[in-house]
């Protein structure tokens, strides 16, 4: 069976079917995916047969999200391997990971739903093979399959899987077939990849201080190898030194170009470099 996750916001939702005296109501419990009965008593609900006080709901909290295991508990915990905090966050549509408080995601003036599609855009039309560069809650690897013939994906930390085992928008990740979810870095596992194997790849790398080397001229390298003649790469580009007056994305072109790629432009829309292997 499905896990139910719920945030402050559905509970408050439930809460107020409470006090108007509903003893039933319909509620998402998958984070807006879709919508079941919950049985409302006076000091109680019923999830699936399952009895949980109105107190448990009470004492939710914001921009959190809880799994119902035995009451309802926070998805984030500490990775003793990394020394990084993880969280599933709430935002108005898809959830987002945080490591350490660090988004791995936009959110504010996008959110991570937008985020995923206006990179898929990017490498329109999807086809044959993907690469997926680096996985997170595997948004942009389920997007490209509805399209794509098969698309690889890395991601080396467990941490980061284990969260998204948790996160319903991100079941195709571990079920649709077309995935092919590789856990190590993709920095070692690029190397293994045939030359001249993808159709499209997105480069959707952490900021660069979590992972310098995926930002290198020797990584673009293996990049340009991989891709098919006529492939498309996306590369997203964050801007650590934008509060600063300093723009990261002219850096990234440059070694992009002294690589081999040809047309790279920077789209402000998706906050990345479009290019192509000619």
């Amino acid at each position: 069976m499905k896990r139910i996750i719920l945030t402050a916001e559905g509970a408050a939702k439930l809460l107020k079917a409470q006090k108007l005296g509903h003893t039933k109501t319909l509620a998402s419990l998958d984070l807006g995916k879709t919508t079941e009965l919950v049985l409302v008593g006076k000091d109680e609900f019923v999830f699936r047969g399952e009895t949980v006080s109105a107190k448990e709901l009470e004492r939710l909290k914001e921009n959190t999200c809880y799994v119902l295991e035995g009451g309802f508990k926070s998805i984030d915990f500490f990775g003793e391997d990394t020394n990084l905090y993880y969280k599933l966050k709430p935002t108005k549509d898809w959830p987002t990971l945080t490591l350490s408080s660090v988004p791995m995601h936009r959110f504010k003036r996008v959110s991570p739903k937008e985020d995923s599609k206006t990179k898929l855009d990017e490498i329109t039309l999807i086809k044959g093979t993907v690469l997926d560069t680096c996985c997170g809650l595997g948004y942009t690897a389920i997007g490209a399959t509805a399209s794509a013939e098969e698309v690889i994906t890395f991601e080396k930390d467990s941490n980061v899987l284990r969260i998204a085992e948790y996160n319903p928008y991100s079941e195709e990740l571990f079920a649709n077939k077309k995935i092919k979810l590789r856990q190590e870095s993709v920095a070692d596992g690029i190397k293994k990849l045939k030359s001249n194997y993808f159709d499209r790849i997105i480069h959707d790398p952490p900021t660069v201080s979590f992972a310098p080397e995926l930002y290198e001229e020797a990584f673009y390298e293996e990049l340009f190898r991989v891709a098919k003649k006529g492939a498309i790469l996306y590369h997203y580009c964050p801007n650590p030194g934008k509060t600063k007056g300093g723009l990261f994305w002219p850096t990234i072109q440059k070694r992009l170009e002294k690589t081999g790629f040809k047309n790279c432009k920077y789209g402000e829309k998706s906050s990345g470099i479009r290019c192509l292997k000619n």
